[in-house]
């Protein structure tokens, strides 16, 4: 299954809760780099304008909702 739905379906469920960020990879090379985003695809989770984790490769939906059940 495609991960970019299932994340849509959470940004659903946690409207108004969390922020979520979509970002076109090859648009946002420097970005990427900067980030070090080594692989696609790549979850990033940002706690006060640090990077407080991060999940990438085969990413289960249910370990990221988790991580975000863990954040609010």
């Amino acid at each position: 299954m495609k991960l970019l739905p299932q994340v849509e379906a959470l940004e659903d469920k946690y409207s108004g809760k969390i922020k979520f960020a979509k970002v076109e990879a090859p648009k946002n090379r420097r970005l990427c780099i900067e980030l070090k985003v080594m692989g696609l695809p790549a979850l990033l989770f940002f706690q006060g304008g640090k990077e407080i984790e991060r999940v990438g490769g085969n990413i289960d939906i249910g370990v990221v909702e988790d991580k975000i059940a863990k954040l609010i």
